[in-house]
């Protein structure tokens, strides 16, 4: 079996100079032991810098990417973990890498995939989220981890895939709603889409989902399947 080919993209912060060589080699290590995990063979590596508190053009990571797709590579982002904060970033990344039909992965964050970036950039741009604790982020990992196997199965499965409900009717009603809950199922909405498309398709696993991913329900508590029926005919009635 061929070597799966990978292409490294590296973000480093030039706020502390002194420290930029250390951030350097802490990134290569992280790289090198996912190549070593996987048995992958490096082709490349990019590095990105950014100065005085101001993101980069990602010129680089637009090099890196454009190599992915002529050397049919996988882009490795050697630590997502801050990047991993910036919704707009996670969310075009995840078009480019849809756009070039190519794969991703990060060594710092094995969960992280092409197939959950959609997820993970709206879940970044949540307001209110709560804190992540040791348990909600593995909780969060582990639903990653089965996202990503039931998508690849049905990829390699094409006649296998599961069925995906039609969208919620566009039903208007005239009844209005209070505008604070209004709001807030529209806050929450890009979250439901992500999770729809990543397979969901009973309100009882949606439920499930924004659980897992800690997503908190109007009250602060756990979803239940009635609440997301009512939150995804509210985001229906005005769609």
């Amino acid at each position: 079996m061929s070597q799966v080919q990978f292409v490294s993209y590296i973000n480093l912060d030039a706020a502390e100079p002194a420290t930029l060589a250390d951030a350097l080699a802490t990134q290569r290590a992280a790289a090198a032991a996912h190549l070593a995990r996987c048995g992958g063979h490096l082709v490349a590596e990019f590095r990105e810098i950014r100065l005085d508190g101001f993101e980069p053009a990602r010129t680089e990571l637009r090099k890196a990417l454009d190599l992915c797709q002529r050397q049919g590579a996988t882009l490795l982002v050697a630590r997502l973990e801050r990047l991993a904060r910036d919704p707009a970033f996670l969310a075009e990344l995840r078009r480019d890498l849809e756009r070039l039909g190519l794969r991703f992965a990060a060594a710092d964050m094995p969960e992280a995939s092409e197939v959950t970036l959609g997820l993970m950039a709206v879940l970044a741009a949540v307001d209110g989220a709560p804190a992540a604790s040791a348990e909600r982020l593995a909780r969060k990992r582990d639903y990653f981890a089965r996202v990503i196997d039931r998508q690849r199965r049905d990829a390699v499965e094409p006649g296998q895939a599961r069925h995906r409900p039609a969208a919620p009717a566009r039903a208007r009603h005239n009844r209005p709603c209070m505008r604070r809950t209004m709001e807030r199922a529209l806050s929450v909405a890009p979250v439901l889409a992500e999770i729809r498309a990543a397979g969901a398709t009973t309100f009882e696993e949606v439920a499930h989902a924004l659980n897992e991913l800690g997503v908190p329900s109007a009250r602060g508590v756990r979803w239940y399947p009635s609440q997301v029926r009512q939150v995804e005919k509210r985001i229906a009635s005005v769609a």
